[in-house]
């Protein structure tokens, strides 16, 4: 006969209440739930090469590996490995500390170390892109270099027109002065005032914040070695002093 007590099927009213997230959580297959978060932080991690962060998408990825070597399948994990990004992050700064000595350089005049300097963080900006996977070169320090390079060129010019300058310029004094020296000293003198004008300028467009912002004149190709310059250096002046032959012989 059944127990027809009143109390037999009521709940005990101090019982603790199931949690739903606990009954909802008791639902989900955990290797379905580790899929997830390894497809949700590599997503995260292809965002951030996409943003040009190499550094942040190094670290998502990672974690990534981490959980799904947890989890025993890394099979779905793609695209560059953390230790590529890791790579590529570390070229990126790389490439922003070259730029910026290439400004340090370029505002020194010395435009030879500033070319070297924009050479450098074109290869490291390539680098980066090859290890990471994204298109984070723009091609600036390819342009920075080419306006380095000229400003080189024109400043080599402008030194050896100076000299030049000079050097008719003392002839200009000498005894045996001719008209075209004083001339030949001005023209040079200009010369190489307008070549330095011009270095500076393209110096400053080189530099990695303006680089590209106007376009350089004539800068379509790499200046060519300036050790095939023309000779243009003034006749040396002779201004010995007579010796006692030339003067008895002169009598």
């Amino acid at each position: 006969m059944p127990n027809d007590s009143s109390d037999q099927f009521i709940v005990d009213p101090t019982a603790d209440a199931a949690d739903p997230a606990d009954v909802f959580d008791a639902t989900l297959d955990p290797a379905t739930d580790a899929d997830a978060n390894v497809t949700d932080l590599q997503d995260q991690a292809q965002q951030a090469v996409a943003d040009g962060d190499y550094a942040t998408a190094a670290d998502y990825q990672g974690q990534a590996e981490t959980a799904a070597a947890a989890a025993g399948d890394t099979g779905d994990l793609t695209g560059p490995d953390s230790g590529d990004l890791e790579t590529a992050a570390t070229d990126q700064q790389t490439a922003a500390t070259d730029q910026a000595q290439e400004a340090t350089d370029a505002a020194s005049g010395d435009y030879a170390a500033a070319t070297d300097d924009a050479s450098a963080a074109s290869a490291a900006a390539a680098g980066a892109d090859a290890s990471g996977g994204g298109l984070t070169n723009d091609g600036s320090a390819d342009t920075e270099q080419l306006d380095e390079s000229w400003a080189n060129w024109d400043q080599e010019t402008a030194d050896q027109d100076a000299t030049t300058a000079e050097s008719y310029a003392a002839a200009a004094d000498s005894p045996d002065a001719t008209p075209a020296d004083a001339a030949d000293a001005q023209m040079y003198g200009d010369d190489a005032a307008g070549e330095a004008q011009t270095a500076g300028d393209l110096g400053a467009e080189g530099t990695y914040d303006t680089a590209g912002a106007d376009p350089v004149p004539d800068d379509t190709a790499v200046p060519d070695d300036t050790s095939a310059a023309v000779d243009d250096s003034a006749p040396a002046v002779d201004d010995s002093v007579p010796s006692d032959d030339d003067t008895s012989s002169a009598s």
